[in-house]
Parts: structure tokens; C-alpha cells; sequence
């Protein structure tokens, strides 16, 4: 076992299966140093990237787990190395008393273990033409099927589930409300105050995250620091309680906070803690004390719960690290409790190990993968560790974000916010939770109207936006940030495409491989179309042809990062398919942040009865008026007639659908079916 500063000793391993050498000095060279490497580093560091393995990796807690490493000039020749067991104790480091090799095995911490234990890794090689998204969502596909664990994008109601399809307003760090409230109220005077206001502004919350403020922590601290004393709501703060807040004032599901128990918490007289030798940490052992925990918020109106601060329990507390099971069994009387009360988890905080063990916890549904909020101008820039996360089956995201760049009296001082729209474009492409938190009276009405509908619900891509494999490259590729994803009608008959991209330095061209490397084995329905009619979100009128015919390309433009106010320009490029049998070519609804999805458009369908005929299913909520363009060429790479249709839902259904058709004679209109 390795002595000394917690963090530091997680780079020793006491067995070492697999090795690799890794040069030390200048005279060693060997190949896995001249190899790009994809992998975390610093737990939350989102470069990801970089060019061999020494002077960075270091390993531990906070680097690797998986490990891919490519080849620079060639993003079809890639391995990864995974843990495949036992994740809490199965490490990668370059341990400094092995040379710093690259080293597989039981971390240095664990006292002792038992005959029959073992560790199991996995190495996977691409196959021919296998780019660095799809290796790692075969490497996630294997993982699942081991642990026989559901993606969970073939769970039922995937896209039903409230906290993908719909807005939501949070009081964590960066928030306006994070230990914050108005003055001369309580905190649930506030929250009155603010339902109030999104119920008059027509801003549609569909549910709240209530932050660690509100539950009794170590040495009745009232801060944001120590653990968990007792987990009721503290009387100062809702007095009345939570069920009386989620059922009579806010009516919406709701979130809540949890982290670690201190060790001065009042549950131990009657259940069983381990409390850690640096008096800050204490775990819980018996799983009916978690069953407890959960049964109890359930009854108060809590759909998710978001476990918080998960790199306390090997950070600061040495205790958890000295057993192989003490760690892994925590995590799993989570899974158990939450299952059993019917509430999913949000993972938050976790270190590599926290988040390769969701493969045993079924009822971890979403991370937050980005730093706080506020914190870290550049926390919404969660594009590489996407990959990671949905390969394993769980939505990544990034944390809320104010819609005004000014929010008056802030508890951050002299924080802006210069992205504003970025923000909440990326929160939107991730697939996990979009939520705003801005002061009462200072939410931009604008901003969350190009996120939604007017029942609040999300216009949303299939699957996470993630980096393109060309950003991995050494030389030649995108010098910035360039992700993707895409969307459909609510058939899976009709396929949009999305290239984001922000911060390059230099212009950039794309080409039609790039765009063909995107094709994913699980879902069949998704072909790359031949053509495709492309435009800039912002600029519609100014569209290209791209085509497979004559290997076109796209030159994105420059969109550097002002170093002085962090601005990020960005844009956002819409590639939709053109059908051989019509010369109809959708557009969307322009003046949202994504134009084509299944919440607004459930069919999409091409006719030919004599005439070229296009319908269009579009959904809506009563009150709404919705315009969608629609262009129309007499043939492939032609100008474009544009058409701009209105339609007014006027039925008293919640939700309805009406029909827009076009064809040749009459043009387009929009009608009740």
C-alpha cells in the first residue's frame, strides 16, 4: 500500500497487467509516444487530446479509463484500453515505481484482498475504416453487453422522459438562486415569487432543482461546505417542507441535491456508517438506510435525485480506497434505493472510476460532465467527453446558464455571460437537461422561445452533439471546435444533419467523407442521402449543394475566440436531404435553434399523384403560431423558390396536428387535418 497525500498515491498500482513502455527521457522513442491519445485528463480537463503519454498522463483518479490512442494522420487505426471489472479499483497510471510505464492494475491504496478477486481489461482495435466515434461507441456496445445493460435510448418513452424533452429552471452553483434569494424573503417566499413570474412571463418550467441549501449539513453549517447532517429541509429555509412546495406552489416534478454525510450526521444511532479518518466523510453501509433516503423524497414529489460531489468519497475520505468493495458497494445501495422508490440519478462530480461504474447502475440516466457554472467561462465545451458518455448509455450535459449576460445584484460580482446563445445551443444538442436560472423579471423571453414550444417542450437531435473525428487529427484537421449530430421526424423516415462549429482560428474545409463518417450501425433507418441542400441557420438564403457525386466541400468560416471577453462566435450548419422523387426541400421552422425535430414535425412525406406532391405533419400547442419555409427547386442544384407558411393552432386539444401540402399547381398551404 502507498503512503502519503490521498490523490497523489492512486498513481501507484500493486500489480501490473497490462504494461507498455513509455519513453522517460529524450533517447527512449517508442511508438505509443508518437500516437495521438483521446482520454480524460484532470477528471473535468475537456482537451481530452493530445500527442503521446508523457508529460500528461499521469493517471490515477483523474486520467484514462478508457484510453484511446489513433494514429495522427490516419483516424481509421485505433485501439482503446479499458477496465473491464471491478471499476473502483482497476486503474491506469504511469506509476513512478514502474518507470512511469503504462500500467494496468489494483491501485495502491487497497490493505488487502481476497484469493478469488480479479481484474479484467479490454483491448479493442478499429476495424477497416472504423473512425474514433464509432470505435468508442463499439468499445461502449461491448461494455453494455457484458454488464447486460440497456442504452438508454432503447429504454420505452426515451423521448417522453421530462428531464430530455423538457425546459427546466435550476438554483445550483451559477445559478442566481444558489444560496441566494430575494431580499428580505425566505427561500420559499422566492420560490413563490418566481412560479408566479414564469406562469405570467409564459415562460413553461417544467420542473425545479432544488440545490445542497436546503438540507442541514456538518457542525450546522449554512454554506455550501461540509456534508450532509440531516436530510430534511431545514426550517429557515422551507419551513412549510418540500411536498408542501412541489404540491401547492411550483406543481412540477422536481430535482434535489444530495451529497455526501458528514460525520457528525444524526442517522448513526441507528443505521451503520463508516466514517472516515479525516472527520469529514461518512458512508453510509446498510442499504435500507438508502431505501429510506429515497422512499422519503419520493413522497415529496422528487423524480430525480442528483448524487453530487462523488470525488469525496475517494478524495477525502482514505478510508473507502483501503477495501475493494466499500466504493463499488456504495454506488450500488444508490442504484438499489433509487430503483425501488422509482427515482432516476444524475451524476455529477465524478471521477473516472464513478463513471465506468454506471455500468452496474441502472438507474444513473444523466451526467453532468461540464465544470460549475460560472466557474468555467468555457464549461459548455463538453463535445469530446460526449463520446464517452452515450457510448456507455448515459446522457451527458453541460450546467444551466443565465439567458441575459447580466443578472442585477449577482452573487458572482462582475461576472457576464458572453455566450449566451451558445449556451443554450449546446444544452440543447447534448440530449440531457436545458435549464435557465436566471433572476425573477430578468429571463430572456427570446431565448427560451428558440428552445421550445410553448408547453415548454425541447426541439431536440437524436442523439448528443460530439466532436468529429477530424478534430482528433494532428495536421490538417479543424482548428477548433466542430460537432454533430442530427434529428428526425417522429416516423425516423426523414433525416436532418447539423455541423457546429466555434472557436476556429483558421477557416476550415469540409468535405463529404466527413459528413459519411457520421453513419452509425444502430440506427438503420439513418442513411447519408446522396445530396443534400445545405444552409447556415442564421442565413437560410445563402445555401450550397453538397453531394457525393463530385466529393463536395463546404469552406466553414473562421470563428476564433476573443481572448479578451471569451466570446465564442459559432455557427451552425443544417444539411437536409434532397429526395429524387420531389423537388420539395424542407427548411423548418427557421427561427428555432434546431429547425427540424420530431416535437414539431411527426411526418414527412414525398408523393408522386400526377403532380409533385409534399405533406407535412407539424405539431403544436393551442395559442401557437408557427411558420415553416420550404424551398422549391425545378431540379438538383438549381435556384430555390422559398415559401414561408403559417400556422395557427387554434384547437382547444393540448396538443394537435395540422397538414401542410405542397405541390406544383397550388403551392403550400397549412391546414387542420
Amino acid at each position: 500500500m502507498s503512503q502519503g497525500n490521498i490523490r497523489e498515491t492512486f498513481k501507484y498500482v500493486s500489480t501490473a497487467f497490462p504494461r507498455f513502455k513509455v519513453s522517460f527521457n529524450q533517447t527512449d522513442q517508442y511508438i505509443i509516444d508518437q500516437l495521438g491519445h483521446f482520454t480524460f485528463l484532470d477528471a473535468w480537463d475537456l482537451n481530452m487530446r493530445g500527442i503521446g503519454l508523457k508529460n500528461v498522463f499521469n493517471g490515477g483518479l483523474y486520467s484514462g479509463n478508457p484510453l484511446l490512442l489513433y494514429n495522427l494522420t490516419k483516424l481509421d487505426s485505433n485501439i482503446i484500453l479499458s477496465s473491464l471489472t471491478n471499476f473502483m479499483t482497476n486503474f491506469q497510471t504511469r506509476s513512478p515505481s514502474l518507470n512511469y510505464h503504462l500500467s494496468c492494475g489494483l491501485h495502491g491504496r487497497i490493505h488487502q484482498i481476497q484469493q478469488s478477486f480479479s481484474l479484467t481489461t479490454i483491448l479493442l482495435s478499429s476495424q477497416s475504416k472504423q473512425g474514433i466515434n464509432q470505435i468508442i461507441n463499439l468499445w461502449g456496445k461491448l461494455m453494455l453487453q457484458y454488464y447486460g445493460k440497456e442504452h438508454i435510448k432503447q429504454q420505452k418513452n426515451f423521448h417522453n422522459d421530462f428531464y430530455i424533452s423538457k425546459l427546466g429552471y435550476y438554483t445550483d452553483t451559477g445559478a442566481y438562486y444558489w444560496y441566494n434569494k430575494e431580499s428580505n424573503l425566505t427561500y420559499e417566499q422566492t420560490f413563490i415569487k418566481l412560479k408566479q413570474y414564469h406562469v405570467q412571463e409564459h415562460i413553461p418550467i417544467q420542473y425545479y432543482e432544488l440545490d445542497s441549501y436546503w438540507y442541514y449539513k456538518q457542525n450546522n453549517n449554512t454554506g455550501e461546505h461540509g456534508g450532509i447532517k440531516l436530510y430534511e429541509p431545514r426550517l429557515d429555509i422551507f419551513p412549510n417542507g418540500i411536498e408542501i412546495l412541489q404540491r401547492n406552489i411550483l406543481q412540477t416534478p422536481l430535482i434535489v441535491h444530495h451529497k455526501y454525510y458528514s460525520t457528525d450526521n444524526l442517522y448513526q444511532n441507528k443505521y451503520q456508517f463508516l466514517n472516515g479518518s479525516d472527520g469529514q466523510v461518512s458512508l453510509p453501509l446498510e442499504q435500507i438506510f438508502f431505501n429510506k433516503i429515497f422512499s422519503q423524497i419520493k413522497q415529496w414529489g422528487v423524480e430525480i435525485l442528483i448524487q453530487d460531489w462523488l470525488s469525496s468519497v475517494y478524495e477525502d475520505m482514505p478510508n473507502s480506497s483501503w477495501d475493494v468493495h466499500i466504493a463499488r458497494e456504495y454506488h450500488l445501495h444508490l442504484a438499489e434505493g433509487a430503483k425501488q422508490a422509482g427515482i432516476k440519478l444524475i451524476y455529477c462530480m465524478p471521477l473516472n472510476p464513478d463513471i465506468l461504474e454506471t455500468l452496474e447502475n441502472t438507474q444513473v440516466h444523466y451526467m453532468r460532465i461540464s465544470d460549475d457554472y460560472s466557474v468555467n467561462i468555457n464549461q459548455w465545451n463538453i463535445g469530446r467527453a460526449s463520446i464517452i458518455t452515450w457510448a456507455i448509455g448515459i446522457i451527458p450535459f453541460k450546467d444551466t446558464f443565465w439567458t441575459n449576460s447580466i443578472q442585477p445584484q449577482s452573487p458572482y460580482g462582475n461576472f457576464t455571460e458572453p455566450n449566451i446563445q451558445l449556451n443554450a445551443l449546446i444544452a440543447l444538442m447534448s440530449l440531457g437537461g436545458v435549464a435557465i436560472s436566471d433572476k425573477i423579471g430578468n429571463t430572456n423571453v427570446t431565448v427560451v422561445n428558440r428552445l421550445c414550444r410553448l408547453d415548454g417542450v425541447l426541439f431536440r437531435p437524436e442523439r448528443p452533439a460530439t466532436a468529429m473525428d477530424s478534430t482528433f487529427l494532428g495536421s490538417g484537421g479543424p482548428k477548433g471546435e466542430m460537432w454533430h449530430t442530427y434529428s428526425s421526424d417522429a416516423q425516423q423516415s426523414f433525416f436532418v444533419e447539423y455541423i457546429m462549429i466555434t472557436n476556429l482560428t483558421e477557416s476550415y474545409i469540409f468535405s463529404w467523407n466527413e459528413l459519411f463518417n457520421t453513419q452509425e450501425d444502430d440506427n438503420p433507418n439513418r442513411k447519408i442521402s446522396d445530396i443534400y441542400l445545405v444552409f447556415e441557420l442564421e442565413n437560410s438564403r445563402d445555401y450550397y449543394w453538397f453531394t457525393s457525386i463530385n466529393s463536395s466541400t463546404i469552406l466553414m468560416p473562421s470563428c476564433a475566440q476573443d481572448k479578451l471577453t471569451y466570446y465564442s462566435p459559432f455557427h451552425l450548419f443544417v444539411f437536409v436531404p434532397y429526395s429524387k422523387i420531389s423537388n420539395w426541400i424542407l427548411f423548418g421552422e427557421l427561427s428555432k435553434q434546431l429547425p427540424i425535430t420530431r416535437q414539431r414535425f411527426s411526418s414527412i412525406q414525398y408523393s408522386l399523384n400526377g403532380t409533385d406532391t409534399f405533406k407535412i405533419n407539424v405539431t403544436g400547442v393551442y395559442g401557437e403560431q408557427v411558420w415553416i419555409t420550404i424551398g422549391h427547386s425545378e431540379h438538383v442544384f438549381g435556384q430555390i423558390d422559398f415559401y414561408t407558411i403559417q400556422c395557427s393552432f387554434l384547437s382547444i386539444k393540448s396538443i394537435s396536428t395540422m397538414i401542410i401540402t405542397c405541390n406544383t399547381e397550388t403551392g403550400c398551404q397549412c391546414n387542420n387535418i
